[in-house]
């Protein structure tokens, strides 16, 4: 166990390393192109907002890992799962009405509430539909649904995408730190989203195949449980 700790801990800073290096080495060599003598005013601002253009990223990047590391705080509540998965969707209509995703949603009557932080829960359900949406370019569809299991011991929040798959490796990858297929992906989103549902005693699994969409399943308990903020 310990070993495979330190494995992790060597492939994280392998990951930061990388992600920081790169706009670092971005805004080394615009600085220095654009305190060539001789240079038009019109090519050193030209520079210069590249140079700025890599610092926001590098802050996004530091503001994730801090998300990562930190998570929000907040009190754990009797919490409407429906009413987060609502509020999700409207923050997000926009976004899906421009991609041209249709949503279809399914949710449970009579869905009793789960103990959770409202806010963290709302960040997973936003993170997956995120990925939901840029994981299908061309549009789609977006299923997205709440079920109680027959015990009635867990609700199960599911999301549905109608893009292009993922493969076993991606599938095995996809909830490491870093981890991303995007080209400017920070790869720190489902990686958060993990974290939080852990806390809070559920679980957060992915199934597909390549060329038939991604279902990302949520399950929370219902039983009380103190979630760790």
């Amino acid at each position: 166990i310990q070993a495979e700790k330190t494995a992790a801990i060597g492939r994280l800073a392998a990951s930061i390393a990388h992600e920081i290096n790169d706009p670092l080495q971005a805004i080394h060599n615009s600085l220095h192109l654009a305190m060539m003598t001789q240079l038009p005013a019109e090519k050193q601002h030209q520079y210069l907002a590249m140079a700025q253009e890599e610092v926001e990223r590098l802050i996004e990047i530091v503001q994730r890992m801090l998300d990562f590391y930190r998570p929000s705080k907040g009190g754990v509540v009797q919490t409407d799962v429906n009413q987060v998965l609502r509020n999700v969707l409207a923050i997000a209509g926009k976004r899906l009405q421009h991609g041209h995703i249709r949503v279809h949603t399914r949710l449970a009557k009579n869905l009793p509430p789960v103990s959770a932080v409202p806010d963290q829960l709302a960040q997973v359900f936003l993170n997956i539909v995120i990925n939901a949406i840029e994981a299908m370019p061309e549009g789609g569809d977006l299923r997205a649904g709440t079920l109680l299991t027959e015990d009635g011991g867990w609700v199960l929040v599911a999301f549905r995408d109608s893009g292009p798959g993922l493969t076993p490796e991606q599938i095995s990858n996809i909830f490491e730190p870093f981890y991303t297929t995007k080209p400017s992906g920070t790869g720190l989103g489902l990686a958060i989203s993990y974290g939080i549902v852990e806390r809070h005693g559920g679980t957060i699994e992915v199934s597909s195949q390549p060329g038939q969409g991604a279902t990302f399943i949520v399950r929370l308990p219902v039983h009380p449980v103190q979630a760790r903020t």
